[in-house]
């Protein structure tokens, strides 16, 4: 039994696609589809059903690939241990986050993080949720950081989801505004007013309670944050989003408490549970987390 068998059974249960594998993997299909064999034969069981649609692991099969990513997670922690003992921290870290963090403790987390490790390289995308959940489970990331309920349940057993803070959702108008001196506002009245609404959690938490006067979908732009500033409509962001926003520093818009509903998400990160956690995603997260802490 070889390192590079496990690593093409993996592959090739991720894939679902031997010649999909190969083509990942720059390694030709025959050879693959020979160390496959071999693979079997040493074991005496069939790890795959092949077919012209694909392969499919076995039952015997789910099992030894469920072992092979124990091992593989094993031997990527050994050398990653042996590394950093000897080395600075390197390697590469992708991340997908939602704009929200993009525009709070992202930036004080990546500057902290590229100051001490300087020999990682890091690769950072600003996507919405159903994206990130995508490039997750396709392995193009690393690292997810999303806005969700509070009460969020992974949607798929082979992610794995950590909290990193709650947030409150917060309605946001023009300082011109005729609201602009309140301190809260109910959902109800809200639902009296033109409203910029850009994600499906907002819309059906407004739903819960009649129909929302949708102005605008728009997302967390400048021109979103604009229309607010000219009183054209209610725009709704949370508040780690905003901390540093100008509009909001300069007073041409103005947060509003909004009462009498759970108004508000959870950050969490998001990866995949069969993918090793690196050195540079562990000290990622942790500088992530004394920052929010410091908030």
């Amino acid at each position: 039994m070889r390192i590079e068998q496990l690593i093409y059974i993996i592959e090739i249960n991720q894939t679902g696609s031997i010649s999909l594998a190969a083509e990942k993997l720059h390694v030709s299909q025959p050879n693959i589809s020979q160390a496959i064999v071999s693979l079997e034969e040493e074991l005496g069981v069939k790890l795959f059903v092949r077919s012209r649609t694909g392969a499919t692991p076995t039952e015997d099969g789910k099992l030894i690939i469920s072992k092979a990513i124990e091992i593989m997670n094993k031997v990527e922690e050994l050398r990653e241990t042996a590394g950093f003992q000897f080395n600075q921290l390197s390697g590469s870290l992708s991340i997908a986050s939602v704009p929200s963090l993009c525009l709070s403790v992202l930036p004080p987390t990546l500057a902290v993080f590229k100051d001490k490790h300087t020999d990682v390289d890091l690769i950072m995308m600003e996507l919405n949720y159903p994206q990130i959940i995508q490039e997750v489970l396709s392995g193009q990331v690393d690292l997810g950081l999303i806005a969700v309920a509070r009460n969020y349940q992974s949607p798929n057993t082979q992610l794995i989801s950590e909290h990193l803070m709650d947030c409150r959702i917060m309605a946001y108008v023009g300082k011109k505004s005729p609201l602009a001196h309140r301190k809260s506002i109910t959902i109800e009245e809200l639902l009296q007013e033109p409203l910029l609404i850009s994600s499906d959690y907002l819309m059906n938490i407004f739903k819960k309670h009649g129909e929302p006067n949708i102005l605008f979908k728009l997302g967390n732009s400048e021109a979103a944050k604009r229309i607010i500033a000219e009183g054209i409509a209610i725009g709704f962001y949370t508040e780690t989003g905003m901390r540093y926003d100008p509009y909001l520093e300069t007073g041409s818009i103005v947060a509003i408490e909004v009462t009498g509903v759970d108004f508000g998400v959870s950050f969490r990160t998001l990866r995949l549970k069969s993918r090793h956690l690196s050195l540079p995603c562990k000290e990622f997260t942790k500088e992530l987390k004394t920052i929010i802490a410091a908030m």
